[in-house]
Parts: structure tokens; sequence; C-alpha cells
């Protein structure tokens, strides 16, 4: 997440603005004057200004985190600053997820059957979010909350998820009438029932059988765009499709991606099996993309993977891994759920965890956790990353 702090004039002194994660403007002196009151024989004043203006603004950059992430770097802030830094407290008392929901629980004991149910839904809750829910509550924002329903609905029922919201929103409440925050994010989270269904359908993880069936009979780049999205985690259809070339450094060893449909970053390390697959591709490849067929069609369909979607499950339909109604049948009774591309994202996972990968670096691989969280929170070391990844391709070899 790129810094969003600004500074204005008040007084002779740069003064740093910047909005917190639910919203709230703060405004801060950097205590760094705008026009020094003294200026050494000899230097260049218009020099001194812009290096003062300058480091009024990296000190700004380290307030907002400060008020973000709920701890200012004290080493870093007395580098930029100099000398006495305690007038850049935070002014408030900084309380973390972990600790603020664990009191809010204790607090509703008497009550047997809500405490159960709010003892789940917290117990979840930071799981999600991970480090023990270490990170300040004001880092709890709309985002963090859709994410959090999302990655609740590929696991449980929508009823489970919307008791977990409902849990959460009354102790966010209450953080509000203590103004540890200002707005409580957990307000007016609603779940689209029949669309998040139909995603949990579409998410039922194809076997490993399948899979190898797969790369054998597609045609045309469909084998290669299954391997390449399995070895990057379970990366989704359009992200595939419209990958370049300038995104993939081979000899790095890491692929730059910006997902289509959350707009984040990721890098993604490129594995024994996967530089194989890039390096034989680069070797016929007639423009800037990875798979130009693929790109072409995205193209055609707007810039939207619907087109490529529909192809896809044709090809299903048409050698028998799912039913002509979209549900695979086995036998005459057992009917099961329905499979497309996105499939392939459930199937990294379950490779994942049934690896014993935790939680967390699972999110972080297929790309469900929040970047503020990661950004902030979780730092996997790229090793760990590594060595997930290849569990995958341990798991099927293509």
């Amino acid at each position: 997440m790129y810094s969003m702090a600004g500074i204005i004039k008040r007084n002779n002194k740069w003064v740093a603005v910047f909005r917190t994660l639910d919203g709230k403007e703060i405004r801060k002196t950097t205590r760094v004057d705008v026009v020094p009151k003294v200026i050494p024989p000899g230097v260049n004043k218009r020099a001194l200004l812009s290096q003062n203006e300058a480091r009024a603004r990296l000190i700004a950059e380290e307030l907002e985190n400060g008020y973000k992430t709920g701890f200012v770097d004290s080493n870093r802030l007395k580098a930029i600053a100099g000398g006495d830094i305690q007038s850049f407290s935070l002014g408030r008392k900084v309380v973390s997820v972990g600790a603020y929901l664990k009191e809010w629980l204790q607090s509703r004991s008497g009550k047997i059957q809500a405490y159960e149910r709010d003892r789940k839904a917290i117990q979840q809750f930071i799981a999600f979010l991970g480090n023990d829910g270490g990170q300040s509550i004001s880092s709890v924002n709309k985002n963090v909350v859709r994410e959090f329903s999302e990655v609740e609905m590929e696991r449980v029922s929508s009823g489970t998820v919307s008791r977990y919201l409902e849990s959460l929103s009354c102790a966010f409440n209450q953080a509000v009438e203590k103004e540890l925050i200002s707005s409580n994010p957990f307000r007016g989270a609603r779940l689209d029932k029949k669309k998040k269904q139909a995603d949990k359908q579409e998410r039922g993880a194809f076997t490993v059988e399948e899979v190898k069936r797969l790369v054998e009979i597609l045609p045309d780049e469909w084998p290669d765009m299954i391997r390449v999205c399995l070895y990057t985690g379970g990366q989704r259809l359009g992200d595939i499709a419209t990958l370049k070339w300038d995104q993939v450094n081979l000899e790095g060893g890491l692929i730059s991606m910006t997902t289509q449909k959350t707009k984040r970053r990721m890098n993604k390390p490129i594995i024994g099996p996967l530089k194989e697959i890039l390096k034989e591709r680069e070797k016929y490849s007639i423009n800037e993309f990875v798979f130009p067929l693929a790109a072409m069609k995205h193209a055609q369909a707007g810039g939207k993977s619907s087109k490529l979607s529909l192809e896809f499950t044709g090809l299903l339909k048409k050698h028998g891994i799912i039913s002509s109604d979209g549900m695979k049948a086995e036998g005459d009774k057992r009917v099961l759920s329905e499979k497309s591309f996105h499939s392939l994202r459930a199937t990294a996972v379950t490779i994942l965890r049934l690896a014993g990968v935790p939680a967390d670096l699972c999110r972080f691989i297929v790309g469900h956790d929040s970047e503020e969280i990661e950004r902030v929170y979780f730092r996997p070391d790229s090793q760990d990353v590594v060595h997930a990844m290849e569990e995958i391709s341990s798991k099927i070899i293509l």
C-alpha cells in the first residue's frame, strides 16, 4: 500500500495530513520548519528549503504508517527527524485486534449460547488475520471484512459466515462506543448468498488424476495454462491469459503479477517445472504475451475472461469431466460439485493444506490475504513460499 500522507504549512511548520484506515483525518506536526530560522553562511537557501520539505514528507509517511499499524519505528523516525522524538507519540492507546476481541469475549461469558457462537467467530477471525491478531484494531477495514467473508465462504456455509459477521459486528460496535475506532467495519456487511453459493460450487477442486487427464487431452494452450496456474499457486484465468513476458524474470526466478480482480501486486517464485515450461514457450514467442491465443480471446471479450471460461467449461463437458448440465456424475446416483478453471485454485489450496502449509501462508500464495495485513504483519521467508509451491509440483507432476 502506498503512502497517501501529505504536508501543509502552518505557522512556519510542516504539518502531516493523512487518513487512518477507518477514514479519520489526522493532522500532526512534523516539527520541521518551512523556512529555517537560521540559514548558515554559504548554504543555498533554496536547497535547504527543499531538504526540509523532503524531510517533512518522510516524517509524515512514518506517522501515517504508525497510525495504521499501531507503532512508530522510533529508530527510523529518529534518523529522519533527529533529536527528541517523544512529541511524535501517536497520542492514543493502541489496542490490538486479538487483545480487544479476547477481552470482549470474556465479558460475554455469562451468556453461554452466545458465548460459544462468539468464541468461534473470534477464533476464525484471529486465525484469518494471523499473528494472533497482534495488529492494531484500526487496521481492520471493510476490505479485510470482505476478504474474511470470502475465505470463510469457501470453508463453511453462508449461514455460518453470517453468524460470524453478526458476532464480530457486535464486538466492533462496542469498540466504537469505547472510542477505540471511529466506525464499525462490519456494519452493513452482507453476503450475496446466491452468488457466493455459485462461487463455492465453482471452486470444487479437481482431483490430481483429473488434472493430469486435462493436461493430456486438452488442445492448444490449455495444458500449459493449467500448469502455470497451479505452479503459481492457483492464479485466476484472466491473470494467466494476459501474462506478459515483461512480467517474467527467468534469470531472477520471479513472476510479477497484478491481479485483475483485486489489483493486488504479487511476486511469484519460478520453481523448476514452471521454469522449464516458460523457457520452452519463450522459444516460440510471437508477441508480448506468454499465451497469445488466450490473450487475444480475452481482449475480444472486452478484457474479461468469460469467453475463455465458457470455452474451458465446454471442453470439460466434451471430455466427460462434468456432465452437460455442468455437474459431474459418477455412476447413476452420485453427483459432485460443478468445476471450472477457477477450480484449480481450490486444487492448489487442497494440496497446500494437506501438505501442512500454514493457513496464512496458504492464503498468501493463493492471493486471498489482505494486502495491508500481508505488508505489515505477515512477511513469509521467500524459501517458505518456494517450498510450499514445490509441494504442488511434487503432488502433480505434469
